[in-house]
């Protein structure tokens, strides 16, 4: 696959690139989308690319070896924590095209989680309404009377392997803060990792005899119909389950 060069962080990878400028990176676990505004003093953290990012417009720039400026806009976020699919675009009108589809909920996401079963996992649709409130400078979600969550879920891979784990199906069908997380943890299904709304003890056991502590949870797959420059576009990317995500299920 021939791609522009850009100053990715070499924990990630382009998986996916089309001549019209869309960009499908492969995030790494504990990687930022983008710098946070506010930089916190100590050692600067791990970002999707190695180079400045431009709030504003929502972008990363930087200089190609012949002192061009290059820019790349991200059109929506992972969490640190999550690892996978990203999107990108070197064009900032197809960024907002982009941008318009994920409003429409035109953009198809799926995601692979870990999860230690309590009872039977019910498919289908997951409906939760989720409050988000603010606790000692971080955000916390629950259930509560705030926006609807919704969510399709059905199990990828049944219960087994050394530590007795499944892997599920995630598809969102709305976009609420820690939506994945907090709906698998309201069903006694906390995801393997997960330091906010996870079974910590548990997760501390998973830590200690494999040396893995990160969120199991991976933007897998991405899909989208686009028109750019006159070209009708079936946009499809999908990322490899982590390794380390995969050894938990041995």
């Amino acid at each position: 696959m021939n791609h522009p060069t850009i100053p990715l962080d070499h924990h990630c990878s382009v998986i996916h690139y089309e001549s019209t400028g869309i960009w499908a990176l492969d995030k790494a676990t504990g990687v930022l989308s983008h710098p946070n505004k506010e930089r916190k003093k100590g050692k600067p953290a791990r970002t999707l690319l190695n180079a400045e990012y431009n709030h504003d417009e929502e972008c990363y720039t930087w200089d190609n070896k012949d002192g061009e400026q290059q820019k790349l806009y991200l059109v929506h976020r992972l969490d640190s924590p999550t690892s996978g699919v990203i999107i990108a675009t070197s064009k900032l009108s197809t960024a907002n095209i982009i941008k318009d589809l994920f409003r429409t909920k035109e953009v198809h996401k799926t995601y692979f989680a870990l999860i230690r079963p309590k009872g039977a996992i019910k498919e289908g649709i997951w409906k939760d309404h989720l409050k988000e409130k603010r606790e000692d400078g971080k955000i916390r979600v629950w259930k509560g009377t705030g926006s609807v969550a919704l969510t399709k879920a059905s199990v990828e891979r049944k219960k087994g392997g050394l530590y007795g784990l499944a892997m599920v199906r995630l598809q969102p069908l709305t976009g609420r803060t820690h939506q994945l997380r907090v709906q698998c943890a309201l069903r006694g299904h906390s995801i393997i990792g997960d330091k906010s709304y996870g079974d910590f003890s548990f997760n501390r056991k998973i830590s200690r005899a494999t040396k893995i502590d990160r969120l199991c949870l991976h933007a897998g797959e991405i899909e989208f119909k686009i028109t750019v420059e006159g070209k009708s576009i079936n946009f499809f990317a999908d990322a490899p389950l982590p390794r380390s995500m995969g050894k938990l299920l041995i």
